[in-house]
């Protein structure tokens, strides 16, 4: 098997994994707000040896340097726009995967550009259900969303530095959104989410960053999905809660009854960390349909 290397895409930092053989397919798996491409280091490294694997670090996250001031967040468009540009890219047939945002920003490309997606696997993504569709607009409208939305309120207070990467790892073990992942996920995270600071290391995703990318979330992604032509996998939970909701998912099958979905038992919105071997068949799935 390749190695996952780092590779620069202008101001993008992007990981990489050749296909070992004759290539089948281009995958891109794009991660959730907060993570980096890292972070799924141990998804990305299982897959076929045949696929060929991509997955930038977001504007804001991981590695990558583009511009990134809060103040100017509006809506997650800039994230579908640098996803463009980099997948416009890539040798086709490419299947976009995703996890969280990284879900929803890669079905927005799809019903955008389809000329560019052959198929989506979206992981729990990020998609309200109708009903507050319209609250999530005034909101917005009013400026109101950070208050609205608890985990950007929490994003906003979150702890930026620590002693060293060792000590970083050893604060998320076991505590709060981390306390489902195995450890060697926290430390693929730590690795791709940190960079030097005089008092040790510093989260790259600045939390100002982070909190506004969750307060201007989609607020009516189903005009998106309703476009979307390529074939779609759809990975969730079982539950009434954000960020993809049972009602959610009604929503989203009627949109597009044609998904493959997997509904998982027992695992939080971090399934791709708790059951990353479902993830991984899926993706192989996609790639086999659309080769």
């Amino acid at each position: 098997m390749q190695d996952i290397r780092r590779e620069q895409f202008g101001d993008f930092s992007v990981l990489h994994r050749e296909s070992s053989g004759a290539r089948r397919a281009t995958l891109h798996f794009l991660h959730a707000t907060g993570f980096n491409a890292e972070a799924y280091r141990v998804l990305l490294a299982a897959l076929d040896p045949a696929l060929e694997v991509w997955a930038m670090d977001a504007r804001g996250h991981g590695l990558s340097s583009a511009p990134a001031d809060p103040k100017k967040l509006r809506s997650w468009a800039p994230f579908r726009r640098d996803l463009e540009a980099f997948v416009a890219t890539l040798p086709g047939p490419t299947v976009l995967g995703g996890h969280s945002m990284g879900a929803t920003v890669s079905m927005e490309l799809a019903a955008q550009r389809p000329d560019l997606v052959g198929g989506l696997v979206l992981v729990d993504p990020v998609i309200i259900p109708p009903t507050h569709v319209i609250l999530g607009s005034v909101a917005r409208l009013l400026g109101q969303s950070q208050r609205l939305i608890p985990i950007a309120q929490l994003a906003a207070k979150r702890r930026m530095t620590f002693a060293s990467k060792a000590a970083a790892v050893e604060n998320f073990v076991g505590k709060g959104p981390f306390r489902t992942w195995p450890r060697p996920w926290i430390e693929a995270y730590v690795d791709g989410g940190t960079v030097p600071h005089e008092d040790g290391v510093r989260l790259s995703c600045d939390r100002a960053w982070e909190s506004q990318t969750f307060a201007v979330a989609t607020t009516n992604p189903y005009r998106a999905l309703r476009k979307v032509r390529c074939p779609i996998t759809l990975v969730t939970r079982d539950s009434d809660g954000p960020p993809f909701s049972r009602a959610s998912r009604e929503a989203f099958m009627t949109h597009q009854p044609g998904t493959r979905l997997r509904v998982l038992r027992d695992a939080t919105h971090f399934l791709a960390m708790e059951q990353p071997d479902v993830i991984r068949d899926e993706i192989e799935r996609m790639v086999a349909t659309v080769a």
